[in-house]
């Protein structure tokens, strides 16, 4: 009697806490996705207010949102970039945009956008990514 009245109050004991584990799980769950949505739809809010947003070039068509916009978006210019403004392009994070910047100060001004290439972990596939952002002056 004593063995299965213990094992009653044990095995709800055990289910408390198992629901209460549960429940947790599912907060942390919920508190992940949201900050991934904040994170992934309003990156800004985590890094601050950028200084320099590189944009793609791409000539406006009638169809854009204002037609007061005359002129074309500042590309970046990778011979005077800094490692911040190089992280802005798509697919460059921190070790490439050093490794850029490190590249250029090594050999000097890139001749074409192309030479970008000549940098370790830059090949084909990322210049045509960055291609649209990037100009050289």
């Amino acid at each position: 009697m004593e063995n299965k009245q213990d094992s009653t109050i044990i095995e709800s004991v055990v289910e408390k806490h198992y629901w209460r584990g549960v429940a947790f799980l599912i907060i942390l769950i919920l508190a992940g996705a949201g900050f991934w949505c904040l994170r992934h739809f309003n990156p800004a809010l985590f890094l601050g207010q950028p200084d320099f947003i590189a944009a793609p070039n791409e000539e406006l068509s009638d169809n854009g949102p204002t037609e007061s916009i005359k002129e074309k978006p500042r590309l970046l210019n990778i011979n005077t970039a800094t490692v911040e403004e190089l992280q802005t392009l798509p697919g460059i994070g921190p070790q490439t945009a050093k490794k850029v910047v490190q590249y250029r100060e090594e050999h000097g001004d890139f001749s074409s956008v192309d030479a970008l290439t000549e940098v370790k972990d830059i090949g084909e596939k990322t210049l045509e990514k960055v291609k649209p952002y990037i100009a050289v002056e």
